[in-house]
């Protein structure tokens, strides 16, 4: 298992998750992005979650492997 972070990136800047998520790989990080991003469009709804526009993916180094737009969940929705 592998820790990737999710950082939100928003209108006014970057909410960084200092815990993390073990996952088993990067697409199975990728999966959960979009389905963060589902429960974000649910709060965006009820204006409980404004400003949020992507989940950008970090890995144990600090790196980020891939972003996923907010706009990627509301596809999939």
């Amino acid at each position: 298992m592998e820790r990737y972070y999710f950082h939100i990136r928003t209108t006014t800047g970057l909410d960084v998750d200092e815990i993390g998520v073990d996952c088993r790989s990067l697409d199975d990080a990728k999966q959960q992005a979009v389905g963060f991003a589902r429960v974000v469009w649910e709060l965006l709804a009820h204006d409980k979650l404004a400003g949020c526009e992507a989940f950008e993916i970090a890995d144990e180094t600090g790196s980020i492997v891939t972003i996923i737009p907010l706009m990627a969940a509301r596809v999939l929705h």
